[in-house]
């Protein structure tokens, strides 16, 4: 071997070693789950969840040094079928990233997020829509409280995701029917205006535990549009308008309630 090439081999070996270095200081040594609520569980953490709905968490992935990694690839595997939507979770902004769930299977799941070389577990527990809280507290004293349109019905739309996000929707013929009417729904604010007073804000058939992003899919979510202002609640409420509906959108409300107005205040 001539001087020249002795030269480039060993460039080349050291490339090599300088990378195989880099690759095993950077490579994920931990990843960490975070998410917002708890199901009862004597076990590992479960997630609540109802059936079609969207569970939100988000992981951490960091190297041996515990430094938090970016650019690191997550996947997650189910063992019922419930699968991530929208875009390819990757870690960015110091080793964070959001993950989207969609929970299509009833019953125990148990979810396996992966960083490369490791993996946690958590469980999920995924009900039907009808076990959301009945608002009994909201209604009591309520005239004609039958009338109110149920959440369970709500969510018989056949939703889909592209890879950016955005949402689709096929709405059943009994639905549709509800579409231009007069309904009532019941459930918590999720504010939209920097004020104490609301002309628009998100009626969500769950309590709002994260301003970061609405607390479900775009089944459990109404864009509710007042006739008047009124004061801002963490209690739940029941609310009266036009019921609408879009069949694509992107910021994922599908439902807005029109000309509304507060009829347990």
């Amino acid at each position: 071997m001539n001087r020249r090439a002795h030269g480039c081999s060993l460039l080349i070996g050291l490339a090599i070693a300088l990378i195989a270095s880099t690759a095993w200081a950077n490579e994920p040594a931990s990843i960490d789950l975070i998410y917002e609520q708890l199901a009862p569980s004597d076990g590992a953490p479960v997630i609540p969840a109802i059936q079609n709905d969207i569970v939100y968490l988000a992981a951490e992935v960091r190297d041996a040094d515990g430094e938090l990694l970016d650019d690191v690839p997550i996947s997650l595997s189910s063992t019922r079928d419930n699968e991530l939507v929208g875009p390819k979770p990757v870690t960015r902004d110091g080793g964070y990233t959001d993950l989207a769930l969609v929970a299509r299977s009833l019953g125990r799941d148990t979810l396996t997020v992966s960083a490369g070389p490791v993996s946690t577990q958590i469980g999920l527990d995924v009900r039907e829509p009808d076990a959301v809280d009945d608002y009994a507290s909201a209604l009591e004293g309520i005239d004609d409280s039958d009338n109110v349109l149920g959440w369970a019905a709500l969510m018989q739309a056949q939703i889909d995701y592209d890879e950016q996000f955005r949402v689709s929707a096929i709405y059943p013929a009994a639905l549709k029917e509800r579409f231009g009417q007069t309904v009532r729904l019941v459930g918590y604010m999720l504010p939209m205006q920097m004020s104490t007073t609301q002309t628009r804000f998100i009626l969500s058939a769950n309590p709002p535990v994260c301003f970061f992003h609405m607390p479900g899919g775009p089944a459990t979510v109404v864009d509710v549009h007042t006739q008047r202002a009124m004061d801002m609640t963490w209690e739940p409420v029941v609310v009266e308008g036009t019921l609408q509906a879009e069949t694509q959108t992107d910021d994922g409300l599908l439902y807005r309630l029109t000309d509304a107005r507060v009829v347990n205040r």
